[in-house]
């Protein structure tokens, strides 16, 4: 292991934005990690998944040339265990990035392996796994940067050209304006829809999302700005060509802990929202009043028992345990309600639990396969990154994977997202007013350059 320290006042995302802006083909990824931030950059080998009319899986090696094959959801997962099956598996301190793989997979992708006529967005990445053998930690004056088992000119190259890189400056970025996909009218007509279908008995939930474009040049000026006022615990930034993802996720899907010989896994869907309110006796009521919300609860649970349902195809037998139910916690902007489940997985690869598990449930609704079918044909185009996972697993079977919701995405255009689980007991505008508190934040930061 080569190592090597920085000293900077710049906070990670700072630092990000700067490698992202100046190095573009660095193909940098931050990940948050619920404040114990990492920074991948140069991967030694990364697979991209594209759709047009079928899947695709770029494979790019450190210097050499990029190959292309036809590929699918379940054979990207399968190279992806078989390329771990050599490292060196040295147990890491858990929670935290050590060696092995980063990336994304996205929603689509894995919605269409429910049903292959759900629609992926085309030629944008719905999927990116690479091994970042090379990345950088905060330490107590700066930065590490840490090289598993890369060549030592590699590692010296990127020594200097970092710290040419700390001599550098972020432009600041450029208010733009934000527009809606759905005009309110629009969002009632989908509500009612959902409400339809679940008194017909096809769905018990479904969670209705909305969107809204701009056109921006980068995301990456945007990031210390919106992580240094939210302090989303499972952030994340990727930047793989034209394409960007800047998350401020509070929500964690999955995280994996090496136990001895035993992986334990631990998942926390949000399900039930209230907004924030600066004055604290208003604030306390809202908090109050969604942790004594029927609704909201029964929402929870729902999504619990899916979730529950899910790790039971995984887990050792009786290891399924919820520790914590409909508890509150406070973020930025929100208040959410958050259950905890816990399992030990059998002998079985995370990677093949992360890839079985997805779509996260808090993000589709219940039953998982009709809800994403009701999903696709309700709102108005493929969500993309939206609503994926993102995170990283070491090779020793450890990692930490959020869900990607108050996430942008470019690559087009610049597009941002909100919904909500939509039951029988859902109000409309209450659920219609759920999506603006939970991004209005983000586009409000975008919307005044700061």
């Amino acid at each position: 292991m080569l190592t090597h320290h920085f000293t900077t006042p710049h906070t990670p995302s700072t630092l990000t934005a700067l490698i992202a802006t100046y190095y573009p083909d660095w193909q940098v990824c931050f990940l948050n990690n619920n404040h114990r931030p990492v920074i991948g950059i140069c991967p030694k080998v990364s697979w991209t998944a594209l759709f047009d009319k079928k899947l695709y899986t770029h494979k790019k090696t450190r210097g050499r040339d990029t190959t292309i094959y036809p590929s699918s959801y379940i054979s990207l997962q399968n190279e992806l265990i078989e390329y771990t099956k050599p490292f060196n598996k040295t147990i890491g301190k858990n929670g935290d990035y050590y060696h092995g793989l980063m990336g994304f997979v996205g929603y689509d992708i894995s919605a269409y392996e429910l049903n292959p006529t759900i629609a992926i967005k085309k030629n944008q990445p719905c999927a990116y796994l690479a091994h970042y053998d090379v990345y950088l930690k905060k330490s107590d004056m700066g930065f590490e940067l840490i090289g598993m088992d890369v060549e030592i000119e590699i590692f010296n190259h990127l020594k200097h050209k970092l710290a040419d890189l700390l001599k550098e400056k972020l432009t600041p970025p450029t208010a733009t304006k934000f527009t809606p996909t759905w005009q309110k009218q629009d969002y009632i007509n989908a509500f009612n829809q959902t409400q339809e279908y679940i008194k017909a008995g096809d769905t018990y939930q479904i969670n209705l999302t909305q969107s809204w474009q701009v056109d921006m040049e980068s995301l990456a000026s945007f990031l210390p700005a919106l992580q240094d006022m939210i302090k989303a615990p499972f952030a994340g930034y990727l930047k793989i060509d034209d394409f960007e993802i800047l998350s401020v996720s509070p929500e964690l899907f999955f995280e994996f802990n090496k136990i001895e010989n035993d992986i334990h896994i631990i998942t926390k869907p949000i399900k039930g929202t209230r907004p924030r309110h600066d004055d604290v006796n208003i604030d306390n009521d809202l908090k109050n009043e969604l942790a004594n919300s029927e609704k909201d609860i029964s929402e929870n649970l729902m999504i619990v028992d899916l979730l529950r349902n899910d790790l039971g195809k995984y887990a050792k037998i009786g290891t399924v345990k919820t520790p914590k139910r409909f508890a509150i916690e406070s973020f930025k902007n929100v208040h959410h309600m958050v259950s905890t489940i816990r399992a030990q997985l059998k002998e079985i690869h995370s990677l093949e639990v992360l890839f079985g598990s997805l779509p996260a449930g808090s993000i589709t609704g219940t039953p998982k396969k009709r809800a994403c079918e009701i999903i696709h044909e309700l709102e108005i185009a493929p969500r993309g990154a939206y609503c994926g996972t993102m995170g990283y697993m070491n090779f020793d079977g450890s990692g930490v994977w959020n869900v990607l919701i108050r996430t942008l995405q470019k690559y087009d255009k610049v597009e941002i997202w909100a919904g909500g689980g939509i039951t029988i007991k859902s109000d409309m505008q209450s659920e219609y007013q759920e999506c603006l508190d939970k991004v209005g934040g983000i586009i409000d930061v975008i919307e005044r350059g700061f």
